[in-house]
């Protein structure tokens, strides 16, 4: 067994220095402390921002700013890069459209001496963005295109955010990834998977012509993402103080409702660089809060929704290693479901209900 991930414990109540305190040990001890990184290398942050919503709806911002100063100490270059989603960003080959994720990252706090904040769809239409293709990319018949910080990195971190999502049931680790794609690229997956009509209708004015081709492979898709960062993709880490276990990505999901924001008396800092591991210790204990910590009220509007859905699945009516993104990622080599857990702070009990769900 050679992946790892640490699991530390943040109490309802700690203050902002005690979980900054935490954020930088789980980063250090799951980078065994930073080995990898030479100084002046670029360092890639992505973190989750989707949209204007703060926390939980999109990453932690000090999971941005611990992570930032720590590289920034050890002479590292970094870049917080992301492109919102196309409700609020949307980018054609004529240029921006519509929005700015840069505002998006101002509105939800992220800032940081530390780190240059950039949205990819600054950097051009053809000149921001590099092709893809891969013969294990399956999914995508003509690859895809990714910002081609990717190409200038030499290392990525990962940073979501924890919460459900009206498509694609999770939004995590590996849907963290669709905020380096193009916005053809990003089209394209969403024409495979339910309510596309809703993007196509915020798309408008890109002149990106996308047709459905009939294909079922969303989630595959979203997965494969993944392979033009893996050799590079250093950590995931997660803050789990909150997490959105309704609706989402966004936390207003008008005319239906809000998200529902579930605050656990115990959260959780994890991170691994596994991929697959950081994914299934995440879709475990959203499942527990949306279980164990969602009023009944709330559950009844997420299971109608899947049921609209018809692709994803209510969270608890399936096992963690049966969810799409862990099969398809499984598959193409990008983690492993045999993975030891680390915890620190973390009670027994919660240990052993973890471990019972991830096995």
């Amino acid at each position: 067994m050679s992946s790892y991930i640490h699991i530390s414990g943040v109490a309802k109540n700690a203050s902002l220095e005690s979980l900054s305190s935490t954020i930088k040990q789980v980063f250090l001890d799951s980078t065994d402390n930073l080995s990898w990184l030479k100084p002046g290398e670029i360092v890639l942050l992505k973190p989750a921002v989707n949209s204007p919503d703060s926390y939980p709806s999109t990453t932690h911002p000090l999971a941005v700013s611990v992570v930032a100063k720590v590289l920034k100490e050890r002479g590292a270059r970094v870049i917080v890069g992301d492109q919102s989603g196309i409700e609020h960003v949307v980018h054609g080959p004529q240029g921006v459209v519509k929005g700015s994720t840069k505002y998006c990252f101002e509105r939800v706090g992220i800032k940081t001496d530390d780190a240059e904040l950039v949205g990819f769809e600054e950097g051009g239409w053809n000149e921001g963005f590099d092709h893809f293709e891969s013969p294990e990319a399956k999914a995508w018949s003509n690859g895809f295109y990714v910002t081609n910080w990717i190409r200038k990195a030499d290392h990525i971190i990962s940073l979501p955010r924890l919460s459900t999502h009206a498509q694609a049931g999770v939004t995590l680790g590996f849907k963290n990834m669709v905020g380096v794609l193009r916005e053809d690229s990003r089209m394209t997956f969403h024409a495979n998977g339910p309510f596309n009509a809703f993007i196509t209708n915020a798309a408008k004015g890109a002149k990106i012509d996308v047709v459905r081709d009939g294909r079922t492979d969303f989630f595959e898709k979203i997965v494969e993402i993944s392979l033009a960062l893996r050799e590079k993709l250093r950590l995931t880490l997660f803050v789990g103080t909150q997490a959105q276990t309704t609706f989402g990505p966004d936390r207003h999901v008008a005319p239906m409702a809000d998200s529902y924001v579930a605050t656990p008396e115990m959260g959780f800092v994890f991170a691994s660089a596994d991929q697959v591991a950081a994914e299934m210790v995440a879709i475990a204990f959203l499942t527990h809060l949306y279980v164990k910590g969602t009023p009944s009220s709330q559950k009844i509007a997420q299971k109608i929704l899947m049921m609209v859905n018809g692709r994803a699945k209510e969270l608890g009516t399936y096992t963690v290693a049966e969810n799409p993104f862990i099969t398809h990622a499984v598959k193409l080599g990008l983690g492993s479901t045999k993975f030891e857990a680390k915890y620190t702070n973390v009670p027994e009990g919660f240990q052993r209900a973890l471990n019972g769900m991830i096995v």
